[in-house]
């Protein structure tokens, strides 16, 4: 354990005995504050409620006769007073049920004290009053018991980890210390030795032990503490010098080995030279780069033109051959990428496309569409498939249901229409699929309800027998609805119109607006 502990232990167990010694002070002194605030706030009530309390001290007490006189009202009075004129005053005081109690017998007492002469008395001794009104004794056991078990508790706990990594010495006066602290030995040794408590003999005696022991170990630790310290700087010391020589050392030896290596590879070189600038030349040429650096690495430290040269040669053969390599992993990766990009797109198309969306077109199942388009059937089948694919990739289309030709079509020009899991159908022509057109659902191509409205009323009125007497049912007659599917928009009119012979009927009018067409009316009697 370290000596600043003990020495911040020494003054723990000064300020609890100090706080053991003034634990009366204390206390007295929180009960004389809690007196004078229920004194001066008991006199400001009655002072301003004063002649109302008078009266009912005498109007609320009733004769019984007898010499018997029923005071219950005037104490029920003086209860509701207390709590709802002066407790509000001093509410941050009262906290426990015993705080409630006292202050309830303090504010009866005093408050008939106040009450007993005929005026008020503005000369009342509150200070004096209160400070003798409230007994402070049991607070202050109070304050002193759970301050005794805390360091007892603490005491005993460091008295066990110093036994275990210190000496019995010290664990004995710590273990001393958490007795004396301890509320029950305290309690034991004042029965048996009443100047224990009068005196604090035991406690001094105690304190003056343990703090000169703690003095004197700190002392010793911290001598032996600097000792170790200073010992354990030499050989740190001591360590980093002879580090320093082996490094020395080793760095002499790696120098004499390669001022050895170079004289040798010098030697070797001018008795091999063209030998040796022949093979790195090939070696150059033939592209084995590892084999032409650790030729070039052998002999660095000669110098020579031609070694020079070759050396130049190499670093541009290699950089090229590097970036040709760099070319070719890039080629590479950018071929994988589109692989598997085509995989994915496939793979989504498989799983989005239902088997069962592009069937075969058989002379047996559709044997008018086979004899018409005989020629083109093979393209119309890829036609069907670019088709599917096509809306997959516009992100208008979660599912391809059904892919089929168009009624629109021609031997020319082929048109298709697709229809979606999500309700959208879209046409593509063959001219749009060759060109990559954008690709439109029928319900972007529908007619706005309001245009496709007006132009069913202007229908109607081109159709009736006499346009001016035409009346249209704006608020409750006219309805548009659009199809998501086909993209189609039904206008309903009803309106009423007069027949050449002047006699007014009433109509319905049916208008039917195609996406990218011009729309159709049917006209017929309201019932």
């Amino acid at each position: 354990m370290s000596p600043k502990l003990y020495l911040v232990l020494a003054l723990l167990i000064l300020a609890a005995y100090l706080f053991w010694l003034t634990r009366e002070q204390l206390a007295a002194m929180q009960t004389k504050k809690k007196g004078l605030a229920y004194g001066k706030a008991v006199m400001a009530a009655v002072e301003t409620h004063y002649v109302e309390l008078k009266d009912k001290s005498v109007l609320l007490l009733e004769d019984k006769g007898y010499q018997v006189v029923d005071d219950s009202k005037w104490k029920a009075e003086l209860d509701k007073f207390i709590t709802m004129i002066i407790r509000p005053e001093v509410e941050g005081f009262i906290r426990a049920r015993n705080d409630e109690v006292v202050f309830h017998q303090f504010a009866t007492t005093m408050l008939l004290q106040l009450l007993d002469s005929d005026v008020f008395p503005r000369e009342f001794p509150v200070e004096d009053y209160a400070a003798g009104a409230i007994q402070p004794a049991s607070d202050a056991e109070k304050l002193l018991i759970p301050a005794r078990w805390f360091f007892s508790i603490v005491f005993i706990a460091v008295a066990v980890y110093t036994a275990i990594h210190q000496g019995w010495l010290a664990a004995l006066l710590m273990l001393i210390a958490g007795l004396v602290f301890n509320p029950l030995t305290h309690q034991k040794m004042v029965q048996k030795a009443p100047w224990y408590d009068r005196y604090n003999l035991g406690i001094w005696a105690i304190m003056g032990i343990v703090l000169l022991a703690n003095i004197s170990y700190f002392q010793h630790a911290q001598a032996v503490y600097n000792e170790r310290q200073t010992l354990l700087a030499e050989q740190r010391k001591q360590r980093a010098i002879e580090q320093q020589r082996v490094t020395e050392q080793r760095r002499v030896v790696a120098e004499q080995k390669r001022l050895a290596a170079e004289a040798r590879a010098a030697n070797e070189f001018a008795a091999k030279r063209l030998e040796v600038l022949d093979s790195l030349s090939r070696a150059i040429r033939a592209e084995r780069f590892p084999d032409a650096k650790a030729i070039m690495d052998k002999y660095s430290v000669v110098s020579d033109s031609d070694l020079v040269a070759l050396k130049g040669e190499y670093k541009l053969k290699k950089d090229a051959f590097e970036a040709k390599v760099a070319a070719a992993e890039t080629e590479r990766k950018a071929k994988e990428a589109v692989a598997k990009a085509e995989r994915e797109r496939q793979e989504n198309y498989t799983t989005r496309i239902r088997a069962y969306a592009i069937d075969e077109y058989t002379p047996a199942q559709y044997p008018k569409l086979t004899a018409k388009y005989r020629s083109r059937l093979t393209e119309i089948k890829n036609f069907r498939r670019t088709a599917a694919e096509r809306v997959i990739d516009s992100g208008k289309c979660d599912y391809v249901e059904n892919v089929q030709l168009s009624d629109e079509s021609s031997l020319r020009s082929l048109k298709f229409f697709i229809d979606c899991a999500n309700g959208n159908r879209i046409y593509l022509t063959e001219a749009e699929l060759k060109s990559g057109g954008e690709v439109r659902t029928q319900t972007e191509d529908s007619w706005d309800e309001g245009e496709a409205i007006v132009e069913c009323r202007d229908m109607t009125k081109r159709s009736a027998a006499i346009p001016s007497s035409v009346k249209f049912h704006s608020f409750t007659g006219t309805r548009a609805t659009t199809i998501k599917t086909t993209g189609n928009v039904q206008v309903l009119l009803n309106f009423d119109a007069k027949n050449v012979f002047g006699t007014e009927i009433g109509y319905t009018a049916r208008c039917i607006f195609e996406p990218r067409k011009q729309g159709s009316i049917e006209i017929f009697l309201r019932e």
